[in-house]
């Protein structure tokens, strides 16, 4: 099927196959690289767990995509459980059509999608008052988490303070996810190393890496990262980062973002009752609402909030003395 796509596109001026993969790591990577217009996929690939980070990668770098299927199945609805999720920005490509309708399918795609690139950034948020120092950021996410994230971290100054983020994904996924971050924010984002000093600017991202990030000392502010069993179902996980941080909770602004799950409810509310300020998003602008509903339902939530007003709050608390911060939360 991807070999006759390749040939029926290559062979019509106009277009330009500037990738192909066989799995959703390799079709991530590419894109984040590449930046294309137009993603194929097959339909088999989008009903895998792992297709929502492709539709948040494909969102953010406003790409469009098509579903694809093979020879007689054209139309052949998918899964109840997966409705919502198969449909792509354009009608789907049956391979058993002639190259001549394929590439005018995609011909008609390319000349909707172009007029609709964005090439505004977002503009960052400055907080009411000067930043503290000393303060520390956590962030934790799943299911949406890239929207989510790139939504919170391109809103943040060059001049934050340290960020350290969880995010749930697959393996295969996260060096193209950093890459992705670090291109669209004005902070340097990288992947978390054991060791690695928390600084200014800069955020440490544990995704789809075989260890739980932790703090492991306090100002300067240095992680580990160790191999270990799950935590609240996951490696890495949000409530280890979160529990680490609880001797540093005076000093800590936390955030609970969208996923599946409860992974950083706990933690979450152990920081709040050690006097860190916490968030949650809310659950009309979470793409799955259950960590933060649960984080909310225990009262580990100091405010919940829409995802576009996460950033500003942080920054607003990281504007705080630690004695305000405590009241606030």
């Amino acid at each position: 099927m991807r070999i006759k796509l390749i040939r029926a596109l290559d062979a019509a001026p106009g277009f330009r196959v500037i990738s192909h993969a066989s799995d959703l790591p390799a079709t991530y990577t590419s894109a984040e690289a590449m930046e294309p217009d137009i993603v194929l996929v097959s339909r088999e690939l989008t009903l895998l767990p792992e297709f929502s980070l492709m539709r948040s990668l494909f969102r953010a770098l406003d790409a469009r995509w098509i579903p694809v299927v093979h020879q007689g199945l054209l139309g052949a609805p998918p899964p109840p459980s997966a409705a919502g999720e198969t449909a792509g920005d354009f009608p789907e490509i049956d391979t058993a059509q002639v190259p001549e309708v394929i590439r005018a399918q995609i011909s008609a795609a390319m000349r909707q999608a172009l007029p609709r690139r964005q090439t505004v950034a977002p503009a960052q948020i400055r907080a009411s008052g000067s930043l503290k120092p000393g303060k520390l950021i956590l962030l934790g996410a799943s299911t949406g988490g890239v929207d989510a994230l790139l939504a919170v971290l391109s809103a943040m100054p060059a001049d934050c303070p340290p960020i350290a983020v969880v995010q749930h994904t697959g393996q295969g996924f996260s060096e193209s996810l950093i890459r992705l971050l670090d291109r669209r924010c004005a902070l340097r984002v990288e992947a978390a190393v054991d060791g690695m000093e928390l600084r200014p600017g800069r955020v440490s991202v544990a995704a789809g890496c075989p260890g739980h990030m932790r703090l492991k000392s306090n100002k300067p502010y240095r992680i580990a990262v160790e191999p270990g069993p799950m935590v609240s179902g996951h490696l890495p996980s949000v409530d280890a980062l979160f529990r680490s941080a609880v001797p540093a909770a005076s000093h800590v602004v936390a955030a609970l973002l969208t996923g599946m799950g409860r992974d950083g409810a706990e933690g979450l509310l152990a920081l709040r009752k050690a006097g860190a300020t916490t968030f949650g998003q809310d659950e009309s602008s979470s793409v799955v609402y259950g960590m933060p509903r649960a984080a909310w339902e225990i009262g580990a939530v100091g405010l919940q909030l829409p995802l576009g007003d996460i950033a500003g709050a942080i920054l607003r608390a990281c504007a705080q003395s630690s004695e305000e911060g405590r009241v606030a939360s």
